[in-house]
């Protein structure tokens, strides 16, 4: 016989017990709470303690006294529970029996005690602590986390998920006389009202722990609403799987900020290629760009917009890069677009608004120019660059499709009505001859980042409206 046979055995006969103490209870004189044999109703209170008597006496005294359910009460609690706490839980157990029909005590006391003991057996070797909860999070990056921090570890070289995540840790050990198994887990993950609920599920061996991280879907609507940042609650629930059932053993809430769309903020530190995020504010798809790209065709030979292709009137593909990318420069300059500093928006970051932001307040900074510019010249189709210095960002372009032959432009000279193309030409060649060596890129200093390279990373445009 074994063991959950053996255990279905006994309560059979220990409710038979139970039933016989019942049916005693049904005296004529009302002392014991009950009016008569064939009243309906029961006195609870009564029940209860008569309930209690029996139990301590007959089933659960029983556990020291006989051999085979012995055996199963050292499988299921040895070196796990104390007598303190089977105490807790038949009273809890017994209480909650109070509210059930007679005629249903039966089943309802097997039941309770039954699941109790195999709910608290299937979690009772499961440990689960948060790992990491993001304490800031930054509408610009939130979908992209998974990306941003692909392989992301600590620096003991331990997986970290962002933006948060447990450790589980299955305690049991083989070398105990408690048998020892896998345990399959689930990590529910949300913020109420900001984001889906994320669902990820593991596997944890005995004395193994593992790492679950949840991949947070956010709300659109909720991200663009945001004009400051707003505290909210990471809620982590982890399940063990077993038998079709979620048996909860860990459940907590933790803080975090949410920011707005338009912040750049600190990042976690060993964040690979962390300027390559620049890519989210280059926009190819923005409203206005159709408008646009209206404007620089008629601005061309033939009203016709080409890239990577020769005009007649020139030499060669070079010449006809930029005398696109010339037209591009004189569209966007005349929408009078004045060199302004951006008002905070309470969050740690740089507030960077979108090429569309730029065109309607008609305000930039420098890397405000660039990404405007960026955003019209991949719209176009052609393979940008973004050159990052010290406090400064401007932009370039391959001179042939698939070169390697940069041209560069001075994005900020779209603030001044007054200079030319070929002026913000010549200024961003010297910048680049000064601040773009291999010395400098090899340090930091500079940095050199070919857009076709971002997206094809994933690094994916923002929608912005």
């Amino acid at each position: 016989m074994n063991a959950h046979s053996r255990f279905s055995f006994f309560a059979i006969a220990a409710f038979t017990a139970f039933t016989i103490a019942f049916t005693a209870c049904s005296g004529e004189d009302g002392k014991d709470g009950i009016a008569g044999k064939d009243a309906e109703e029961v006195n609870v209170d009564s029940l209860a303690k008569a309930i209690r008597s029996e139990v301590t006496e007959t089933l659960w005294d029983s556990l020291y006294a006989e051999p085979y359910v012995d055996t199963i009460y050292n499988i299921l609690f040895d070196n796990t529970y104390s007598e303190n706490w089977m105490d807790s839980i038949r009273e809890s157990l017994l209480d909650s029996l109070k509210d059930a029909d007679y005629d249903s005590l039966y089943d309802q006391l097997y039941d309770s005690i039954y699941n109790d003991i195999y709910t608290q057996n299937v979690i009772r070797t499961l440990d689960a602590a948060v790992l990491l909860a993001k304490d800031d999070i930054y509408g610009a990056f939130a979908d992209q986390y998974a990306l941003m921090y692909k392989d992301f570890e600590n620096q003991d070289g331990q997986a970290i998920p962002v933006p948060v995540g447990i450790s589980v840790r299955n305690t049991c050990e083989s070398k105990n006389k408690v048998p020892c198994r896998w345990k399959k887990i689930v990590l529910k993950a949300w913020i109420e009202g900001v984001t889906d609920t994320s669902s990820t599920t593991g596997f944890v061996n005995p004395d193994t722990t593992i790492v679950l991280g949840a991949t947070l879907k956010f709300d659109k609507d909720y991200l663009l609403g945001l004009t400051a940042p707003k505290q909210e609650q990471y809620q982590l629930r982890a399940y063990a799987l077993e038998n079709d059932r979620e048996i909860l053993f860990f459940s907590e809430s933790r803080p975090t900020t949410i920011h707005p769309m338009q912040v750049n903020g600190a990042e976690l530190l060993g964040v690979e290629n962390r300027n390559w995020w620049n890519g989210v504010w280059i926009t190819p798809n923005m409203d206005s760009i159709t408008t646009i790209l209206d404007e620089v065709a008629k601005k061309l030979p033939g009203g016709t917009l080409k890239v990577y292709q020769k005009y007649a009137d020139d030499e060669t593909v070079i010449e006809s890069s930029s005398r696109v990318v010339k037209a591009v420069f004189e569209v966007l300059q005349k929408r009078n677009i004045k060199y302004v500093e951006n008002d905070g928006i309470g969050s740690n970051g740089q507030k960077i608004n979108y090429p569309i932001e730029v065109l309607r307040s008609k305000h930039a900074v420098c890397n405000e120019f660039s990404y405007l510019v960026a955003s019209v010249l991949e719209a176009i189709g052609f393979e940008v660059a973004i050159i990052i210095i010290p406090s400064h960002m401007f932009i370039g372009w391959h001179t042939e499709k698939g070169g390697n032959a940069l041209e560069v432009v001075e994005t900020t000279l779209l603030s001044n009505k007054d200079a030319t193309f070929e002026e913000a030409n010549e200024k961003a060649r010297e910048t680049f001859t000064e601040e773009v060596s291999a010395e400098a890129q090899k340090s930091g200093d500079a940095e050199v980042i070919l857009l076709d390279a971002v997206r094809k990373y994933g690094i994916m445009p923002n929608d912005i409206p």
